[in-house]
């Protein structure tokens, strides 16, 4: 059941990076989201038009405008307002919009990560290898995104690691 499992996220992974959604691995680099995401884990980015609607407690990924450089920023949803969702790293002493940030509206939402029964589905050092294959292959031999490349080079030495149990 389990491999079944694997393997429709897997086959979910392959079709979503091959239609140009934005990347289904996606990872942190920072320890804002600590304990529930570590520096270098890798999460699902479940993209936001397929995701069921947001609600309080759902970690998100969303374009911010004022923090990070108005770069990607993977954290929870804590309450609402008329204006948009209030977010905050579990790890920070206040929400992102008390740190400058303004609430976020639903179409700055870009994904949101993959839980079961409320927790985070982590993939403990998947970032720190993502990173690396990333930056080893820019561009593809075959005309591939790198994400889509990531993700054949993850899924190979997937494979390779169970063939060789």
């Amino acid at each position: 059941m389990v491999w079944r499992a694997v393997a429709l996220l897997l086959a979910a992974f392959v079709l979503v990076s091959v239609f140009g959604q934005i990347a289904p691995i996606s990872y942190v680099n920072s320890g804002s989201m600590a304990p529930a995401l570590s520096t270098g884990d890798g999460f699902v980015a479940v993209p936001a038009a397929v995701a069921d609607d947001p609600d309080p407690g759902d970690v998100i990924v969303y374009r911010s405008q004022e923090i990070e450089a108005g770069g990607l920023v993977t954290h929870r949803i804590v309450g609402r307002t008329d204006g948009g969702f209030v977010t905050k790293g579990d790890a920070n002493p206040v929400t992102d919009q008390q740190a400058g940030e303004p609430p976020v509206s639903r179409d700055r939402i870009v994904a949101q990560v993959f839980a079961v029964d409320g927790r985070v589905v982590s993939l403990s050092g998947l970032g720190t290898v993502s990173m690396t294959i990333r930056s080893a292959v820019r561009t593809s031999p075959v005309g591939l995104p790198p994400a889509s490349m990531e993700l054949l080079v993850l899924a190979a030495g997937a494979v390779l690691f169970w063939r060789g149990r």
